[in-house]
Parts: structure tokens; sequence; C-alpha cells
């Protein structure tokens, strides 16, 4: 009797993995960590863009390339918290140790604890299983809510009526090549190194100038940690890095300067601290580089394509 109980929950237990498994795979999108984790494993690279949405926008690596002459490539994703960073260059390093790290600084981040949700888990749940992956695991995944990292189809479910586009996709070429193109929707194309080109419409909605600050007494220790960690194991390592913050629309510095001005002297006096080069592109000037936010797509700073081109080149200058 009690062996047919342990059939019974044995069979139920198999019976749940295979639905999960199921709905994982017919819900969960294809999404930029998977190219990106995929190109810093197969490719070299002189330097790496690592951060946030605002370099995803605003930095292109084909055209900082051609002021440097280096070969770089950008895996800013959005909600790429620094824990997250910190285990993409590990994974990168697993295969080819870049020269240099560019971390772009979003310092609002620093100050916003990540969303225990899908956008927490994308980047984590394209690793290959390896030594890193089981670090990440460790050190974020397991404290995080179970649906997270076993059952993240749960966070789709409003695809369901997508389920037969989406196995389609991953049945196909472009998603078993890791092709870029799936990606490229409506106004945005994703380049092969990782940047988002977004088309400006003039007359569409730039969002309300009410946006996330950074707030030194908010920071959190775990942001802190990582950055330090990522220094010491770039160090260890004999990786140059670099550290920038891309420049929001003047329109928003303009409303909350002293809250830009602290974060700039708080970032400068770490960075000098540490002996690291520091960028704060809301306070460097830029010779012909527009800054209204007729050229962004929000009040946040996240750059239209054209404006996120022109940056790129006097960005190349810098590094």
């Amino acid at each position: 009797m009690q062996k047919y109980k342990k059939v019974k929950v044995l069979t139920f237990l198999a019976i749940c993995i295979a639905i999960t498994g199921i709905l994982n795979y017919g819900l969960l999108q294809y999404n930029i960590a998977r190219v990106n984790v995929h190109r810093i494993s197969t490719q070299k690279y002189d330097d790496i863009f690592v951060g946030t949405s605002h370099g995803l926008s605003a930095i292109n690596p084909e055209i900082v390339d051609k002021v440097t002459g280096r070969k770089s490539t950008n895996i800013c994703m959005p909600d790429e918290h620094l824990i997250d960073t910190y285990f993409l260059v590990k994974e990168a390093c697993r295969f080819h140790k870049p020269k240099r790290i560019i971390y772009e600084l979003d310092p609002s981040y620093w100050s916003t604890r990540q969303n225990n949700g899908a956008n927490s888990v994308y980047i984590y749940k394209e690793f290959p299983f390896s030594e890193v992956k089981t670090e990440y695991f460790d050190k974020k995944i397991k404290n995080m809510d179970a649906r997270v990292s076993l059952a993240p189809w749960f966070y789709y479910r409003n695809k369901i009526s997508e389920i037969g586009k989406t196995v389609k996709l991953k049945s196909g070429n472009e998603y078993k090549n890791y092709e870029v193109e799936p990606l490229n929707i409506g106004a945005q194309r994703y380049t092969r190194e990782g940047y988002m080109y977004q088309d400006l419409d003039p007359k569409a909605d730039k969002g309300s100038p009410d946006i996330i600050l950074w707030d030194k007494n908010k920071i959190l220790d775990v942001e802190k940690e990582y950055f330090l960690k990522l220094v010491e194991f770039c160090r260890k390592r004999k990786i140059e890095i670099a550290v920038i913050i891309t420049p929001v629309p003047q329109e928003t510095l303009n409303l909350y300067m002293q809250n830009f001005k602290k974060a700039h002297i708080y970032y400068k006096e770490m960075m000098e601290r540490l002996r690291i080069p520091f960028y704060d592109f809301n306070f460097i000037e830029l010779d012909g580089f527009n800054k209204s936010i007729q050229k962004y797509l929000d009040y946040e700073g996240h750059m239209s394509g054209e404006l996120g081109n022109e940056f790129s080149k006097k960005l190349g200058e810098f590094l």
C-alpha cells in the first residue's frame, strides 16, 4: 500500500513537471538575453558594455568601434541589476576574457529594489548549466518566489493566445541560430552587437517627467556589494574597467539638477577612490550633441536610435 502511494506521488510530480515544461516552452518569449548570452560565449571582444536599458538605447558598439578601432558588444538590458551584470561578466570570461568592461551606471537602479517577477530571472534562465549558473542561482534565484525559477510561464499567462506563434518561432532556424530578426518589432530594431535602434515618432507621448530618482539614503547594499565584486573580479584578471552615465534630456536635468549633481559627486568620489575612469555625460559638454527631449523617447533618458548613434560617436572619442 505504501509503495502504491509513492508511485502515485511520483506520477503526480512527473505530470506536473511535464506540464510545467510544456507551458514554459510555449509561453516564455524570445528575448535579447538569449542572443546576448550566446554572443558573449561564442565571440571574442575587446570591450563589453554592461548596464541598463539606458545603455541599450544609447550605445551602438559598431559606431563606437569605428572611432576606437576595437571590437565591442553591448549586453545592456532592461532590469539588469549589478548582480546580473556581475554574473554576465563571469559568464563571458568562461570563454573569452575581454580587455575592458564599460559599465553604464543608472544611479536610480542603486536605490531601487528589483521586482520579484519574470524580468528578474530572464537573464539567468538563458545561462547554460555551469558553475557560474549554479553560483548565480545560489546568490540570487534561490531566495526568490519559486515560480520565478521553476514555473516562469506563470508571469506570461497573458500570452496564452500566442502559444502557437511562440512554439512555431522556437521550432524554427531563427531561434535555433540565435538570430536577432524575431526581436525586431514595430519601431525597434535590435542589431547583432546589441544596440536597440528605436524610431522616433515626433508625435509620441514622452511620458511623465515624474521619474524615479537616485536617493543616497536608499542605496541598496546588494548593488554596492556587486559593483565592488565586479571591480575586484576584473582587476584580478587584469581587465580594465570604466564607468559611464548616459545623458538624460536637458529638460529632465533642469527639473532635477540638485539630485543629479549629488549623484554625480557621490559616484565621482567613489570612482576616484577606486581609480576607475568615470564619465558622467550629464556634466560633460558634447559639441553638437542635442539633448532636447524631442530627441529622446522619454524623460527618463532612453534615446531614439538616431540620437543613440550620435552619442555613440562621442562616446568612442572618450574611450
